[in-house]
C-alpha cells in the first residue's frame, strides 16, 4: 500500500502556519498532549502574517496543531481514523476571520507502523533491538521510512510512534478519494 506524508507547505502559496490557543487553556504543551482533549475544548487560531488567503485544506502550526478544512473532516469522518475534532476559529493576522471552515484534528494516539528492518535510521542495531527489549529507543534521524501496512491496520491518518516524524500520514486510498473531492493538500510519497 501507498503512503504519504502531509506537508504545510504549498507550491504558490508557501509555508502556511500560525499559532494556537486552546479554550479551557491546556495545562501542557500541546506536542505532549497524550489522549483525548475534554470534550469542551475549542480552538483559535491566528495566521502568520504572510498568510494573506487561506484557500488550503490542510496545514499545521507552530504549535503542533494539525488543521483540516470542513471539507478535508468530512472525508476523515468516513473512514477508519481516531480523530478528535475541536472546532477552530482561524483568523488572519489583520484579526479578520477566513472564508472558510476548519478544525483542530486532534490524533490522540499514534500507531506503531514504522518498518524496523526496511527502514534505513541512524542507531539501527540498537533501536532495532529496543523494539523487543523495551525501553523502546525512538527513531531520530531517517533516510529511508518503510512502513509495515500489516500494523497499520487499515488507518488512512495517522501519526507514527516512536519516530519523530512529526508530519501525520495518509493512505494511497484516501489520498485518491481526496484528489476526487478537489481538496487542496501537498503531500510526499513514502
Amino acid at each position: 500500500m501507498d503512503y504519504y506524508l502531509l506537508e504545510p507547505q504549498y507550491p504558490r502559496s508557501g509555508f502556511i502556519s500560525g499559532g494556537t490557543t486552546f479554550i479551557p487553556e491546556l495545562d501542557t504543551n500541546y506536542i505532549a498532549v497524550d489522549g483525548p482533549l475534554p470534550v469542551d475544548t475549542k480552538a483559535e487560531v491566528e495566521l502568520m502574517s504572510s498568510v494573506r488567503s487561506l484557500k488550503v485544506d490542510y496545514f499545521e502550526t507552530v504549535t503542533g496543531t494539525r488543521v483540516v478544512s470542513d471539507a478535508f473532516k468530512a472525508l476523515l469522518e468516513q473512514t477508519d481514523t481516531n480523530v478528535q475534532f475541536i472546532p477552530a476559529v482561524v483568523r488572519y493576522h489583520h484579526g479578520l476571520p477566513v472564508e472558510r471552515t476548519y478544525w483542530i484534528a486532534h490524533l490522540p494516539d499514534r500507531v506503531d507502523g514504522f518498518d524496523y528492518e526496511r527502514s534505513e535510521y541512524g542507531r539501527k542495531a540498537v533501536i532495532a533491538a529496543s523494539e523487543h527489549q523495551p525501553p523502546r529507543k525512538p527513531v531520530k534521524v531517517i533516510s529511508r521510512l518503510v512502513l509495515d501496512s500489516g500494523k497499520i491496520a487499515g488507518r488512512e491518518f495517522f501519526l507514527l510512534a516512536h519516530v519523530y516524524v512529526m508530519q501525520p500520514i495518509i493512505s494511497g486510498e484516501f489520498y485518491a478519494l481526496c484528489q476526487k473531492h478537489k481538496l487542496k493538500l501537498q503531500v510526499i510519497a513514502i
